[in-house]
């Protein structure tokens, strides 16, 4: 006998996308901290405010948000898409529809991106300036288009 769920569907839809929010605000901040650190004097104190918050902003928003968005959009996988466990697995894979597949390649390469900005992050504190502001302004843009592109494979569901 299986005991009640403690969490609906909806919830976890609704938990999901709170925590995609979240996530990809903190990516689209991230990059802007990391052009006003290439921008700023080295050991200064506006390098050294913003090493501070952009730490902060890993560890309070970024981390636990990619860590509850990925939980809840395997939760979410495993309700919605998946449905019926006692099916072959070949079978439940053969009927995940195919924009699934491609929102999932894109959801890799925002967890990628946000490894790199991490890496970048660690490498800005040790006094690496690798990349220019021009750059990181530039790359910022990066987790919006990818999350128009998700949001809309998600709802339009085209193919």
């Amino acid at each position: 006998m299986v005991g009640p769920h403690f969490i609906t569907y909806d919830l976890a839809r609704g938990l999901h996308i709170i925590a995609v929010l979240a996530w990809v605000s903190g990516l689209l901040i991230l990059p802007r901290y990391y052009a006003h650190i290439s921008g700023s004097q080295p050991g200064g104190e506006l390098e050294q405010t913003l090493l501070a918050a952009s730490k902060k902003l890993k560890a309070i928003i970024l981390a636990p948000s990619i860590i509850l968005a990925w939980a809840f959009g395997i939760f979410l996988f495993a309700t919605y898409i998946v449905g019926d466990w006692t099916r072959p697995l070949p079978e439940i894979i053969a009927g995940v529809p195919h924009w699934f597949w491609l929102k999932l390649i894109f959801v890799l390469g925002l967890s990628g991106y946000h490894g790199f900005l991490s890496q970048e992050g660690r490498r800005l504190a040790a006094g690496e300036r690798r990349h220019s502001s021009r750059f990181w302004r530039m790359i910022g843009e990066v987790p919006f288009l990818v999350a128009i592109v998700v949001i809309l494979l998600a709802t339009v569901e085209p193919f």
